[in-house]
């Protein structure tokens, strides 16, 4: 999933009924927009993309994994 397709799952009405009773979607929007995608160049000069958040070299990072995989 994309970044910008895991905010849309958060919005679905299937995902709010099924899975948020004890937590709320925005909660998780509002970890997805920390961990939103950048545009970097890497230390070996190309272009590559990172988490805003974390110190990860690639995106997506461990959270948004673990986020796509309970969406998923």
């Amino acid at each position: 999933m994309t970044h910008d397709e895991l905010l849309e799952a958060t919005k679905s009405s299937t995902y709010m009924n099924s899975r948020t009773l004890n937590h709320p979607y925005i909660v998780i929007r509002s970890v997805l927009e920390l961990h939103r995608p950048q545009e970097i160049t890497l230390p070996n000069g190309e272009w590559g993309t990172n988490c805003m958040e974390c110190d990860e070299w690639s995106y997506p990072c461990p959270t948004i994994r673990a986020i796509q995989k309970e969406l998923t």
